[in-house]
């Protein structure tokens, strides 16, 4: 799961030049419209107008990161971390980043660093929680998915990490549980076929 975390320009028109707001403006609208490639050359350019525009920075990480272009969306987060110490968003995409390559100790760190400037994160505690849960740290990794559906009941990935959680701990009952709140939460995912094929199996071994 990511979050594109597109940024609403307002706080940041007093700051950056007007020609790299624009062209920064068009890179969201391009994002907006799927025109990723489109997107990736306004960020781009208003980095040229404005280096230190992080917010750019920020989104072209997480247009490489949904190309599964690790290394550039590393580079971007990173640097938008270092122009912008207080950003979590940055923060928690390289957590993902990290999560993704399974470097699960960086991953924690960026992560922790992320949710202390902003704890309320559903997508921080989501991805925190599955980092724990590839640690073996289950008591850790279910606190954090619960946190993270507190935050965000419409979250509804977080109960299929609940699910793979339920079911290493072989509790079929619970794993049934979460698989059903997902199904009421999101029929039309793409997984949920998959999902309601795991869930009579599990009924059916009950």
């Amino acid at each position: 799961m990511t979050d594109r975390y597109l940024i609403d320009l307002s706080e940041y028109r007093r700051h950056f030049a007007k020609p790299a707001l624009k062209e920064f403006d068009r890179g969201v609208e391009s994002d907006r419209k799927g025109r990723r490639e489109d997107a990736i050359r306004h960020y781009e350019k208003a980095l040229t107008l404005a280096p230190d525009f992080y917010p750019a920075h920020n989104n072209l990480g997480s247009d490489y990161l949904s190309k599964w272009d690790f290394s550039a969306a590393q580079v971007h987060f990173e640097q938008a971390i270092k122009l912008n110490q207080s950003d979590a968003q940055a923060c928690l995409n390289l957590g993902n980043v990290f999560l993704m390559t399974k470097n699960y100790d960086g991953a924690l760190q960026s992560l922790q660093e992320g949710l202390r400037r902003d704890p309320n994160s559903a997508l921080g505690q989501f991805l925190l929680g599955s980092v724990y849960e590839r640690l073996g740290k289950i008591p850790e990794a279910e606190r954090a998915l619960r946190a993270a559906l507190a935050s965000n009941s419409t979250m509804s990935r977080v109960h299929l990490e609940l699910v793979n959680l339920y079911l290493l701990q072989k509790d079929n009952s619970k794993a049934s549980t979460e698989l059903k709140a997902f199904l009421s939460n999101s029929p039309d995912d793409p997984l949920a076929p998959k999902a309601k094929e795991l869930l009579k199996k599990l009924e059916a071994a009950r």
